[in-house]
């Protein structure tokens, strides 16, 4: 009973943190080891978190075919060369598989933004070894719908963006767009189908704010940019300068997708 009373003079945060190192959960991904105290992935499955590093297209940030002759700097992929992004330039942390899909999935539909914890440190490692800057940016997410972050209790692009910041020492430009209307589920949807479904979903809240300023906008996941896309094209209707877009995984949609895409 003197433990349980002691407890309860314990801050929530460092009661959960109490708990996680007394009974430490399995790893989400290989299902094996223990996960490290308060984290949800145990020390190796998230060592085999891949980065994106370059050889990747400029506009896009899908990884280049390395196993052909190295692209050259700035180089186009065949995706960007086919479609046209509103947005300037895309960046993502590693492909959309292994540990870092399991992660995200944990994280959005099963409702545990406590999955940050393993997400922040990927994020310093991931920015620690990139030569580009987005020096005099703005970093603000892809909002949600309101009744769909009703439902979830929380905005995971927003989380994302939030540490994003934090990281990148930018400030945060939190509601600049709303999302004006409850889209379907992209997850099955066509590449055409996407863009149609999307189609002015976005709306800007304050178009005042918005002139001249250069912004990163922070999602979970790129497929086929259709989401980003339209997001950054109405921030750029009112007067938006470059819009960047960094996401923490790039979902790669054919089989060979480096091979394909870089063709």
């Amino acid at each position: 009973m003197k433990f349980f009373g002691k407890m309860k003079h314990m801050g929530r945060g460092a009661f959960a943190a109490f708990l996680d190192g007394l009974f430490p959960r399995d790893c989400i991904y290989c299902e094996k080891s223990r996960a490290r105290g308060g984290a949800f992935l145990c020390d190796l499955c998230e060592r085999e978190i891949a980065f994106i590093d370059p050889p990747f297209c400029d506009g896009c940030g899908i990884p280049a075919d390395i196993s052909r002759e190295t692209p050259r700097e700035n180089f186009e992929c065949a995706l960007c060369r086919k479609n046209s992004y509103a947005f300037d330039r895309a960046r993502s942390l590693g492909p959309y598989d292994s540990a870092l899909k399991q992660l995200i999935h944990h994280f959005k539909f099963n409702n545990q933004p406590g999955v940050m914890k393993d997400i922040v440190p990927l994020l310093a490692g991931y920015f620690g070894r990139q030569n580009e800057t987005w020096e005099g940016f703005y970093v603000s997410p892809v909002p949600l719908y309101f009744k769909r972050m009703k439902a979830r209790t929380f905005d995971q692009s927003f989380l994302l963006a939030r540490e994003v910041a934090r990281t990148l020492a930018l400030p945060l430009a939190n509601g600049l767009l709303l999302r004006v209307r409850d889209t379907e589920s992209q997850s099955k949807k066509t590449r055409a189908e996407r863009a149609d479904n999307i189609k002015g979903a976005f709306q800007v809240n304050r178009p005042d704010r918005v002139r001249g300023m250069n912004i990163l906008l922070v999602d979970d996941v790129l497929t086929t940019g259709a989401t980003t896309s339209e997001a950054a094209k109405a921030l750029k209707r009112c007067g938006a300068g470059r819009v960047d877009v960094f996401t923490l995984a790039r979902a790669l949609p054919y089989g060979n997708a480096i091979e394909t895409l870089s063709s």
